[in-house]
């Protein structure tokens, strides 16, 4: 039995995989002012960089860095 996306049904396996980084939203308030459409539209396009394992922030990212260390950002969204 499938589900239609408004309820889970016990046992479905699911592929999608949500993805949020706190430091990333803190480096994206420093770019520009929460509120604003520049803010959204940047807000769009550097997690969608990130979720992709390529952020922006990344060089000045100490998240990233012990990540990239571990080898987990080479397969962090493998499964996509």
């Amino acid at each position: 039995m499938n589900g239609t996306g408004l309820v889970e049904i016990n046992g479905e396996s699911t592929k999608e995989r949500g993805f949020f980084c706190m430091k990333l939203v803190t480096f994206l308030s420093g770019e520009a002012e929460p509120g604003t459409e520049a803010y959204a539209e940047l807000w769009a396009q550097r997690f969608e960089e990130a979720k992709f394992g390529a952020c922006h922030y990344r060089e000045n990212c100490p998240i990233y860095a012990r990540t990239a260390k571990k080898g987990i950002q080479l397969n962090l969204f493998s499964q996509l």
